[in-house]
């Protein structure tokens, strides 16, 4: 019997992955997280393959395939630098496979949020999971994050940050997507649906105190409220005083309770500017071992390499971008991200949500290595194809 999958089914992509991550905390070694989703995505790229649902236009989707072939054929000047080709195999499925959301979200129909909708419900199962795991600290947990959050961490230690079940910077990132979602479903609803997810994301974000994250909140709330009450007219005035009051209440009761709690989130948000001191250092010197022209090689320089190599720029994805795909890489990913945001801007009120995501998520690729993130990235793709989806005349691939 042939095994079918409606091209729908990518809207649970996010609950699937939720199963996933279970499983390898309760069987841990037996499910690898990077290896089952890579798996799950090449399934979903094949079937729409099979649907003739993968379709490429003449002129952006050129673009998205060109970024796709470079780091493909960056192959061949890996194996120059020696590391075991599992490098590279690990971070091109973990940071290129997922580009295939792009033509995912093509293939949706415009006002179909669904995507979004279930992407919201399972990253609330994650946190709320999350939290419990995070106050009774089995030992399975504290090991998966152990796993998962980097070599140097102890299994057996407490951590005093919000990890939830993704580890402390994807949750930080997707927790501030959530956000995002959040907020344009209570814009969606007006006002009726959508502030409890919203308040468990924004936890979220903030007992991670990530700094990238906690920036990129705030100024995603600053201006989604901006354009909600004030340029859109989308929400009556009596939400914002309603959230102001709420607020000034959560303010006085987290003071009450702990008054070092709010200087601290102050201090880290202060902090955001020195993340560049703290890594320019390190940034130059990767810098000079790569080949700034054509590139390195993809995940050269990455934290997969680490094992095997002293020379890897950490926590910078645009300068590690540059040493590894070089100068034309570089040009077409920020070509594609500067012409998306545009044709997004265009149209604001419709592509708000992605506009949004897409700047969030490249704002933290500042100070982290966000785009090799697998848990994550896939979001930000999809955001992309819809901002192009269905402009112009295709043929399937």
């Amino acid at each position: 019997m042939k095994l079918t999958l409606s091209y729908k089914s990518i809207n649970y992509y996010y609950y699937v992955m939720l199963i996933v991550y279970l499983l390898a905390i309760f069987i841990p070694g037996l499910v690898r997280l990077g290896v089952v989703a890579s798996l799950i995505i090449s399934f979903f790229i094949v079937e729409y393959f099979i649907r003739n649902k993968l379709s490429v236009g003449r002129g952006f989707d050129i673009l998205i395939l060109s970024y796709v072939l470079l780091n493909f054929v960056s192959l061949i000047w890996f194996f120059l630098s020696g590391l075991p080709i599992s490098v590279y195999i690990q971070e091109f499925s973990n940071s290129i496979l997922p580009v295939f959301f792009y033509f995912f979200a093509k293939n949706k129909d415009e006002n179909n949020l669904d995507f979004y909708r279930n992407t919201l419900m399972a990253l609330v199962l994650f946190f709320v999971i999350g939290f419990v795991f995070f106050f009774l600290q089995p030992y399975n947990y504290r090991y998966f994050l152990s796993t998962i959050d980097g070599v140097g961490t102890n299994p057996i230690s407490t951590s005093e940050f919000y990890r939830s079940i993704l580890g402390i910077t994807a949750t930080g990132s997707l927790g501030a997507i959530g956000v995002l979602i959040s907020f344009s479903k209570i814009i969606d609803t007006e006002g009726h649906k959508g502030k409890i997810s919203f308040i468990i994301c924004l936890i979220a974000v903030i007992l991670t105190f990530r700094r990238s994250a906690l920036f990129v909140t705030l100024a995603a709330i600053i201006a989604l409220h901006y354009l909600a009450y004030f340029k859109f007219n989308l929400l009556k005035k009596r939400y914002l005083i309603l959230e102001i009051t709420l607020l000034t209440g959560t303010i006085i009761f987290l003071l009450k309770k702990n008054p070092e709690f709010l200087p601290d989130l102050g201090d880290r948000l202060k902090m955001i500017f020195d993340a560049f001191g703290e890594r320019s250092k390190s940034w130059s010197d990767g810098l000079k071992h790569g080949n700034l022209i054509i590139g390195s090689g993809l995940g050269v320089f990455s934290h997969k390499a680490v094992p095997y190599s002293d020379k890897f720029i950490p926590d910078g994805n645009y300068v590690r971008m540059l040493a590894e795909i070089g100068v034309l890489g570089i040009f077409i990913f920020i070509s594609i991200i500067i012409s998306t945001i545009i044709k997004g801007i265009k149209s604001l009120s419709e592509y708000y949500l992605e506009v949004g995501i897409i700047i969030a998520i490249c704002l933290q690729a500042l100070g982290s290595d966000i785009f090799s993130f697998q848990i994550v990235i896939p979001i930000f793709w999809y955001s992309i194809g819809r901002i192009h989806q269905n402009t112009l005349k295709e043929k399937a691939i």
